[in-house]
């Protein structure tokens, strides 16, 4: 046998043989390829046949999309139209949060710097004569801002008396409930 071994061991072996002869063939096609792809005439000949075949293929272009449309709405699969639909409808909810968080800062501003006056309204001993309602402003402040100064009126005609802070305190809850649902579609 070790005879047998030492005549394998000097042939060469085939296999290694084809795969040099593979690598230098496709060596000397890559190296004409990539030269003949760099070459003006090339670029134009290619350019003439995407420009051709775009030509034929025109006139099924619209009957293939409205055929793919109807296969999708049979299927129920969204198209790229719907996709385009949602997120502008999401991005319209989101620029909504946004202007209501907005508002909320500023009616819990007004609320906050009301606060420091009604407690001082509380503080003051009621008379016995009873005072006149307040006049009901007609200027143009948004409309949070009237219900702020409008809400010490529907509070005083209330029978029951309201509790403190509590209009201050809604707004807080709805605005930190705002946040966290928005922290969720971030």
């Amino acid at each position: 046998m070790s005879d047998a071994d030492a005549k394998t061991t000097n042939q060469p072996d085939l296999m290694e043989k084809m795969h040099e002869l593979r690598d230098a063939y496709m060596d000397t096609w890559s190296k004409y390829l990539v030269e003949e792809v760099k070459s003006e005439s090339y670029a134009q000949a290619s350019g003439t046949a995407l420009k051709n075949f775009l030509n034929a293929t025109a006139p099924f272009k619209e009957p293939a999309e409205q055929a793919m449309l109807r296969t999708l709405q049979q299927l129920n699969i969204p198209t790229s139209a719907d996709f385009a639909g949602l997120a502008g409808r999401v991005t319209n909810i989101e620029m909504q949060l946004d202007n209501m968080d907005a508002k909320l800062d500023r009616i819990e501003k007004l609320l906050t710097a009301a606060q420091p006056a009604r407690t001082a309204e509380a503080a003051i001993p009621a008379k016995s004569v009873s005072q006149p309602a307040p006049v009901k402003q007609t200027s143009r402040k948004p409309a949070e801002a009237r219900a702020v100064v409008q809400e010490p009126v529907a509070r005083k005609n209330r029978s029951k008396p309201a509790v403190r802070g509590s209009a201050i305190a809604r707004a807080t809850a709805v605005k930190a409930a705002g946040r966290k649902s928005r922290k969720g579609t971030k």
